[in-house]
């Protein structure tokens, strides 16, 4: 009898172990409002359906919830990275009341150039390639997003722009994009393609 016990303790042990690990997710990074949303974005080189590998810099910001003065001080980070050798990123979101986010993408680090006679100093900055794109969404909604992290924010009514200091023509480094998803729920969905050059 105590052999019948064992057994079923050991048992209801195992099942209990096996179904923790089921539960859960590979890469699941949850919140207290479920997984983090981002904007994924996928980079071909420009004109093609090859997807192109490169080393990018991202800054996302969202506007303060003052009045707008049209200065930096407006705008608050809400994250910065890198993504090295990679055909795709995902960055951020935020829910705001302007329902905008605002992102900085540049092709590659910034190169220094330094005087090897005096102390190392640096000269010269050489800045790299860089394009702004801005993110609108209409509304907020709530999905179900995965089994460890349940139902998490929605955004929806996704529309994406690039905007240079040049107007509304061609970027720096980013010559246009195509959004191919209008809802983001995870930070596994393509929401825009990227078309770029090739870095020099």
């Amino acid at each position: 009898m105590k052999k019948i016990q064992s057994f079923f303790k050991y048992s209801l042990f195992a099942l209990l172990v096996a179904s923790a690990f089921y539960s859960c997710e590979d890469d699941d990074i949850c919140t207290d409002e479920g997984e983090v949303p981002r904007m994924v974005a996928d980079m071909y080189y420009n004109g093609t359906d090859v997807k192109l590998e490169d080393s990018i810099y991202y800054w996302a910001y969202v506007l303060k919830d003052s009045i707008p003065t049209n200065t930096s001080k407006d705008t608050v980070q809400i994250e910065n990275g890198v993504v090295l050798n990679k055909s795709s990123f995902g960055i951020a979101l935020r829910n705001n009341p302007n329902k905008k986010v605002f992102y900085t993408i540049a092709q590659g680090p910034d190169r220094y150039i330094r005087d090897s006679i005096n102390n190392n100093q640096i000269t010269d900055t050489i800045f790299a390639k860089r394009d702004r794109l801005i993110l609108e969404y209409d509304e907020i909604g709530n999905a179900y997003t995965s089994k460890a992290c349940g139902y998490g924010l929605t955004f929806k009514g996704i529309k994406v722009a690039l905007v240079t200091k040049k107007g509304s023509g061609p970027g720096n480094w980013i010559k246009s994009i195509e959004t191919v998803n209008t809802e983001i729920k995870d930070g596994s969905t393509t929401v825009i393609k990227l078309f770029t050059d090739e870095r020099n």
